[in-house]
């Protein structure tokens, strides 16, 4: 099962609130209702995707591209794979 992932750019509230400009990335598996969003705090920028606890991917973001791979039940991985595209998003 693939990923697919934006990179989000901006929201005036937390910019008035904390005099930051966000960035977040927001991963989505097609077909179900699983998402998750993060927080880019530096680039470059690893982490892990949870589900009730448990570690179902990994990615990496280098601060134009971002990149995962499953974690299987026995801690192996899969291969590096990439979304078929990323989209890129600016809010206000």
């Amino acid at each position: 099962m693939t990923l697919d992932v934006t990179h989000v750019q901006g929201g005036m509230r937390e910019f008035e609130r904390t005099g930051t400009y966000p960035e977040y990335l927001l991963f989505n598996m097609p077909g179900t209702r699983q998402s998750w969003k993060v927080k880019i705090k530096k680039t470059p920028q690893e982490g892990v995707l949870k589900s009730k606890g448990t570690v179902l991917y990994e990615y990496s973001f280098d601060g134009h591209y971002c990149k995962f791979r499953k974690v299987h039940a026995d801690g192996s991985y899969s291969e590096w794979m990439e979304p078929e595209f990323m989209i890129n998003q600016m809010r206000d």
